[in-house]
């Protein structure tokens, strides 16, 4: 009973300050009330999606450059008898 208890009341409290941890950071908060910026209401949301797209992306952008130029390292260095199969019927 003391373990609910203990559980209720740590998801009441998580409850309590979710909302106000997951509105967002003070600068983008302050720069949503504000409507004295260039372009209009219109260009504030679009310049937070493509920031965040970038910001997602570019992890990505960076493993997938080193696994490339992995992967071109070692096809560069691989003998060329190990890159063409033998034809049918040829004797080793």
């Amino acid at each position: 009973m003391r373990q609910a208890a203990l559980l209720l009341l740590i998801v009441l409290i998580a409850l309590l300050v979710l909302p106000a941890a997951a509105s967002a950071c003070p600068l983008c908060k302050e720069a949503k009330a504000d409507t004295d910026y260039p372009g209009g209401t219109a260009s504030l949301p679009r310049g937070f999606y493509y920031s965040i797209l970038f910001m997602v992306s570019a992890p990505f952008a960076v493993v997938g450059g080193l696994a490339l130029k992995i992967y071109r390292s070692r096809r560069r260095t691989a003998r060329p008898e190990d890159l063409v199969p033998d034809p049918p019927g040829a004797r080793s």
